[in-house]
């Protein structure tokens, strides 16, 4: 045990014992969906200590696609393709293509209890 050296235990990627430096490998079983994760005990010395989590967002975008709904016709709308288990469409409007997602989802139920 190094309760004489210092641990490097703040803002690293697993769990880290501060009294002894043991590293927890699987850091991300201790997801209550709270940062403050409260007391751990530690499964090398036995010593307990207190965890925050710190929680970083990202985001990332793309451009939407720009055209001509092939069902209703409008023009300079937003379209998208959709492909699922249930079915497929491609170039609708976002109007056309929930209708169009509801008539596949009810078609595909109605398939399967038939």
């Amino acid at each position: 045990m190094s309760y004489g050296k210092d641990i490097d235990h703040k803002y690293t990627n697993e769990i880290v014992c501060p009294f002894c430096g043991y590293e927890f490998t699987d850091s991300w079983e201790y997801d209550d969906g709270e940062e403050d994760l409260g007391l751990i005990e530690c499964n090398e010395c036995g010593k307990s200590f207190y965890t925050n989590r710190e929680v970083s967002v990202t985001y990332s975008t793309c451009k939407a696609n720009y055209g001509t709904c092939k069902h209703c016709k409008a023009d300079n709308v937003v379209i998208e393709d959709y492909n699922s288990t249930m079915g497929k469409y491609s170039g609708l409007c976002v109007k056309c293509g929930e209708l169009e997602k509801q008539r596949l989802l009810k078609e595909y139920i109605d398939s399967i209890y038939s």
